[in-house]
């Protein structure tokens, strides 16, 4: 390779990093305010409203046993007087059980919608089940490797540049060999060496 990488800006990196960080806390917060909304539905249907209405049905059930004494206490303490003189008093009591029925409907309709809002939130966990995996894991890991590339260019960026013509620069950089025999021993070249003195033997061999 006679050239580096061509890297403009590892900036860049960071801060598409730092986009998809917010992109995932963005999106993490949205959804759990979705699922947040879905549980304090749940928890008004089911923990808040009943008591109060148990409370007002009590209430209500006290008006049309007073509206029934009264009725009756009259219709016993005047027999001969005609039905219509009872007609207000026949009227409260019939408006005191419309609100009794009413009272007792609305409980029913609690536990309706309590089971409804369960099964509801069933389908959403279900259905944003992939984005909460995508948000939570996907994102993080895409984070995670966003990172370590960052480091790697930064480490790369951080090398010398490599010579532009290799091969001349490896044979400046290849330290000189001596030259070889046939044995591999090291020849001598130096014409100016001395020849070995002779020996007592080479002497005795001569005088003979």
């Amino acid at each position: 390779m006679s050239k580096q990488a061509r890297i403009t800006s590892v900036e860049s990196l960071d801060r598409f990093r730092a986009a998809v960080k917010e992109f995932q806390l963005t999106g993490l917060r949205a959804l759990g305010a979705v699922h947040q909304d879905v549980q304090r539905m749940k928890s008004w249907v089911e923990t808040d409203q009943p008591p109060i209405w148990r409370i007002r049905v009590r209430k209500i059930e006290a008006e049309v046993n007073n509206a029934r004494s009264d009725l009756e206490r009259a219709r016993i303490s005047r027999p001969d007087d005609s039905p219509r003189m009872f007609l207000d008093m026949q009227k409260a009591l019939e408006k005191a059980q419309r609100k009794q029925q009413q009272a007792l409907e609305r409980i029913q309709l609690l536990k309706k919608w309590s089971r409804r809002i369960e099964h509801e939130g069933m389908l959403l966990r279900a259905a944003t089940q992939s984005l909460s995996t995508l948000l939570e894991v996907d994102m993080a890991q895409l984070g995670a490797k966003l990172k370590v590339l960052s480091r790697h260019l930064e480490a790369y960026l951080r090398l010398a540049a490599p010579p532009t013509d290799f091969e001349a620069w490896a044979r400046k950089m290849e330290p000189e060999q001596p030259a070889l025999g046939r044995t591999g021993e090291v020849t001598e070249t130096d014409s100016t060496q001395e020849p070995p003195e002779d020996s007592p033997a080479d002497d005795a061999k001569g005088n003979q």
